[in-house]
């Protein structure tokens, strides 16, 4: 019977930590892709009100009114370019938790290694002890005079 993989807990905790820095991974991933997308309707909206401002303009406005337009077109400049911020801090968290879940699968194939290493020298190891049970029988029945498995002439 084939022995036990001693290191068989850490193969299978380097396999948990591995599916946690995967599932932490996709969520990070979410993350970028909201901040992303957040920073695309901020950049679509000022557009559009840059749109506006121009139609306003070009139908007359009053002072007030055009420094409120601007006031607020500063106002999303400011919020884009924290968001822009946010999109990247984003993506070096993403790019941080890649890299984590490489060292994490880095380390669960060298345990995946060892086990089929392990495996390999159990199946040897089996296979000697069934080849010596097997000549051990063969040499009792030839130290008994029994015939071999011989096909009758």
């Amino acid at each position: 019977m084939p022995r036990r993989f001693p290191l068989q807990p850490l193969l299978d905790l380097a396999q948990n930590h591995t599916d946690a820095a995967a599932r932490n991974l996709h969520l990070l991933k979410v993350a970028w892709q909201g901040a992303e997308e957040k920073l695309r309707q901020l950049t679509a909206y000022r557009e559009d009100y840059r749109a506006r401002l121009l139609q306003a303009t070009k139908m007359g406005m009053q002072v007030n009114s055009l420094k409120d337009f601007q006031s607020f077109l500063g106002k999303l400049e400011i919020a884009i370019r924290q968001q822009a911020e946010e999109v990247g801090h984003c993506k070096k968290r993403w790019e941080d938790g890649r890299h984590e879940w490489q060292e994490k699968q880095r380390k669960l194939k060298a345990f995946d290694t060892l086990s089929l290493r392990h495996q390999n020298s159990e199946r040897k190891r089996e296979d000697k002890l069934e080849q010596r049970e097997q000549d051990e029988l063969s040499g009792k029945k030839f130290e008994q005079g029994e015939p071999k498995d011989t096909p009758h002439s």
